[in-house]
């Protein structure tokens, strides 16, 4: 029976995701991002932590600092999750690509991650905001889960 409901719950994932991808993908004010680009030198970094929770759909919340122009700029984040399932507390590290002013940071994202964790795990997720502005993660995490889906993350500079 166990077995059963892993099955199920992992092929639901799949299913979850993959849907709201096809539409991700097809979104044509987003720009187009190479792996070049990702390999290019960035124009910021980010250090963060934050805690998910998924049960097909979910929700995150963290805090991180953004590393731009040799200034420290805390900020928040919270969003919502397509696909997966588990709880994880989340550390990692992050490239950003595009970032031409502090303003043009803070803002909605939408990604798609892959990751899963069982006791420690890792991650890797690629966001992007109307402004162009690319954020690549690095993570690693603690907690049980499988992440297969597609993210939105609001981000918003701390006072």
């Amino acid at each position: 029976m166990r077995k059963s409901l892993l099955i199920a719950g992992i092929v639901s994932t799949f299913i979850g995701a993959m849907l709201p991808q096809a539409s991700f993908a097809a979104d044509p004010a987003r720009k187009v991002v190479t792996q070049q680009d990702i390999d290019s030198p960035p124009d910021a970094t980010i250090d963060f932590d934050a805690k998910q929770l998924r049960l097909i759909f979910g929700g995150a919340k963290g805090k991180g600092v953004l590393h731009f122009k040799g200034k420290d700029y805390p900020f928040t984040m919270s969003g919502a999750t397509v696909g997966g399932v588990g709880y994880t507390e989340v550390q990692g590290t992050a490239t950003v690509h595009f970032l031409k002013s502090l303003g043009d940071f803070p803002g909605n994202y939408s990604g798609i991650g892959v990751g899963a964790a069982l006791v420690q795990g890792a991650g890797a997720s690629t966001f992007q905001n109307a402004k162009g502005v690319v954020v690549t993660t690095k993570a690693k995490s603690s907690g049980v889960a499988l992440n297969l889906g597609v993210s939105a993350i609001e981000v918003k500079m701390a006072k």
